[in-house]
């Protein structure tokens, strides 16, 4: 079962994502322009040879896209995320485009051209990054791509995640359910449609409480809601994510892989 309202910021997740890419070709596109009249002999080139320099681009930008794809859409992004995805992104196409063209004998000197290119790509695309998450901001401020949340536990750390979450509305979250004891939040697992659950849910209890923390990632697996481990003040809480399965992210002080034991 799907809780309601939750496919829908999906799509909205995935329209926005879609955009910021269509925005990053339309880019290239017009950087490509400036490319082409510095290059030496490019008015030599007859229309096949230009028709192979477009597609060897722009195709070099969607293998690009597909390892440094923008994550402008997620909620917590750092300015240093964004600058390492921007650069890498555009070294990226760069770099495999011009090892395309001189594997094809381009009889031009493309290194400077595609070197100026590659800087000017990020400046640009680190410039659109920051506008983009600006519009975004001031988007959910507005109410929209909002995102409901579930948070279990009354440790101090899971009150400082819900000051993080939930103070700043330009993330866009905003409180679906909170269980205060989570005796009470694991006598309703077996009626789940009491629980309200949002679209990420997180859970705030010791490690030995193993049974409960299964029994919940196996309803947000169930739910298509995405679940999080928080560990509790003792633990030292860490908001950096460490995937464990395809359907458990763990937030953990450490790069190891986080058992229940």
């Amino acid at each position: 079962m799907l809780i309601k309202g939750i496919e829908r910021n999906h799509y909205t997740n995935r329209i926005i994502k879609w955009i910021v890419i269509g925005v990053d070709f339309l880019l290239l596109w017009v950087v490509l322009h400036f490319v082409v009249d510095t290059i030496p002999l490019s008015d030599d080139w007859d229309d096949d040879k230009e028709r192979v320099f477009w597609m060897v681009c722009t195709t070099a930008m969607m293998v690009a896209e597909y390892y440094f794809s923008t994550i402008i859409h997620q909620r917590l992004i750092s300015a240093g995320v964004i600058f390492r995805r921007s650069a890498m992104l555009a070294i990226t196409q760069a770099l495999l485009a011009y090892l395309v063209l001189r594997a094809l004998h381009f009889k031009a000197h493309l290194g400077w051209q595609f070197f100026y290119m590659a800087v000017g790509m990020t400046v640009f695309l680190i410039i659109l990054r920051f506008l983009e998450r600006w519009l975004l901001m001031r988007f959910r401020r507005l109410g929209y791509n909002t995102r409901y949340v579930t948070m279990v536990g009354n440790d101090p750390e899971i009150q400082r995640l819900h000051k993080l979450l939930l103070d700043n509305p330009s993330y866009g979250y905003k409180l679906r359910s909170s269980f205060v004891s989570p005796s009470d939040f694991a006598s309703r697992l077996s009626a789940p449609d009491e629980l309200r659950l949002g679209n990420e849910l997180y859970l705030c209890v010791p490690r030995k409480e193993r049974e409960l923390i299964e029994r919940t990632q196996l309803l947000c697996s169930q739910r298509k809601v995405r679940f999080y481990y928080v560990h509790t003040a003792d633990e030292k809480l860490s908001l950096r994510p460490v995937s464990v399965s395809d359907n458990m992210d763990v937030l953990t002080t450490n790069e190891k892989k986080f058992e229940l034991t």
